[in-house]
């Protein structure tokens, strides 16, 4: 059993790569004509796995140290395509797998097993492909060609397989366009579009992405591309500085789509010290106060969040909890269960998380196989009484292996 003990932490570290960034880049990479190198991609679980979908699909993969070179195109090695645990790379690789005329079955483990996938089905048939789901569930068995045409796309439980359409319908032989309804999380769809640019590939899109106009036959120039440094990641790391002393995150794009830019509004909304320093961001202890923050189109932020309310005068708010309950856990009811594990005030009500601050205890808690969820309580306790005490502290691999040497790091 790991003990996260209480303590200061002072330091500088680099963010840990974007798994959002980098699966995009993958699976553009395996359409382009010609050998991508993608730099900086971190050793991510969801990252491998997506590299596991595109080498089954026939790209050759080599990882150098820091250096990915990525050359698609070759005969496909297997019809299986092993998602892990990534909600991302199962619904997104679905529409790039669609492409070819060859049957592929994309499944799975753990807690994506249970996650909606209902929303691959008439969206691909729409454009020319045949798609199964079980139940609305994986596995998904897909085969192409995805010809293009007109389609609707229903983004209310997730934007994930929308930006595999828009990833994937540049290749298809016919000009598409989608409708999307319900769409959340639309930082991640402004990722999508920024990554498709880099390619070369053109989407027209309305302002409020409610439509999408894509040219078919178009090709994907090869690239050299750097992963953008992980805001989700890095937002555990702000707050550490934020409640138990100060961190400086090198790595981050301060005009990054990715939708946990908005970390700095919160921090700034709970008093902490936070101020870029060149191209570094710091973040230090002030006087934190409870604040309000809408984290519906960044529900990932709602583990860091619930670790900086805790110990924030008085009750904060952080709204969108609808946002959680298809997660690698039940967000908002681990949040409540094991934080309060280590005495901390917290409900849901209305459709937001409520946190009133105080001193925590500490205690033991469980992760829920969930790797923020287990960022979120070691952060927590480190102004705690006794610490945390957690056993499948392992399940940080998912997105940042690395998280508890670099957090023992910052105790130097």
């Amino acid at each position: 059993m790991m003990h996260v003990p209480p303590g200061s932490v002072r330091g500088r570290l680099r963010a840990p790569a974007s798994k959002s960034h980098l699966q995009r880049v993958i699976l553009a990479a395996s359409l382009a004509d010609g050998e991508c190198r993608i730099l900086d991609p971190g050793r991510s679980a969801d990252g491998q796995a997506c590299l596991g979908v595109i080498r089954a699909m026939g790209a050759q993969v080599a990882q150098e140290g820091n250096l990915l070179r990525i050359l698609g195109g070759g005969p496909v090695r297997s019809r299986i395509l092993h998602c892990g645990e990534s909600g991302f790379c199962l619904r997104a690789s679905a529409a790039v797998a669609a492409l070819g005329e060859v049957s592929f079955t994309l499944t799975g483990q753990g807690s994506l097993a249970t996650r909606p996938m209902a929303m691959v089905l008439d969206p691909l048939v729409q454009l020319g492909a045949l798609c199964a789901t079980r139940g609305g569930l994986a596995p998904i068995t897909v085969r192409g060609p995805l010809r293009g045409g007109r389609a609707l796309v229903d983004g209310s439980a997730s934007s994930q397989f929308l930006s595999g359409l828009l990833l994937a319908l540049p290749r298809a032989g016919a000009d598409s366009e989608l409708e999307v309804s319900g769409l959340r999380s639309l930082p991640y769809v402004r990722m999508t579009l920024d990554v498709l640019a880099a390619f070369g590939a053109q989407v027209e899109a309305e302002p409020d992405f409610s439509r999408f106009r894509v040219r078919g036959g178009q090709r994907y120039h090869p690239v050299e591309l750097q992963v953008e440094g992980d805001w989700s990641g890095a937002a555990f790391l702000l707050v550490a500085g934020a409640v138990a002393g100060e961190v400086t995150v090198d790595g981050l794009d301060p005009a990054s789509a990715q939708a946990d830019r908005a970390i700095l509004q919160a921090l700034a909304a709970a008093g902490a010290r936070v101020e870029w320093q060149g191209a570094a961001l710091r973040a230090g202890q002030g006087d934190l106060r409870a604040f309000e923050f809408d984290a519906t189109d960044c529900p990932d932020l709602f583990p860091p969040l619930a670790a900086l309310a805790c110990h924030a005068r008085g009750t904060s708010r952080i709204a969108g909890v609808a946002r959680l309950g298809h997660k690698e856990s039940d967000r908002g009811a681990a949040l409540v269960s094991e934080l309060s594990a280590l005495g901390a005030a917290l409900q849901v009500r209305d459709g937001a998380l409520e946190i009133t601050g105080g001193p925590l205890e500490g205690g033991t808690v469980d992760p829920h196989n969930d790797h923020r969820m287990a960022m979120a309580c070691a952060v927590a306790g480190l102004r705690s009484r006794y610490g945390v005490k957690m056993e499948g502290e392992a399940c940080v691999a998912k997105s940042y292996p690395e998280f508890f040497q670099a957090l023992e790091s910052l105790r130097g």
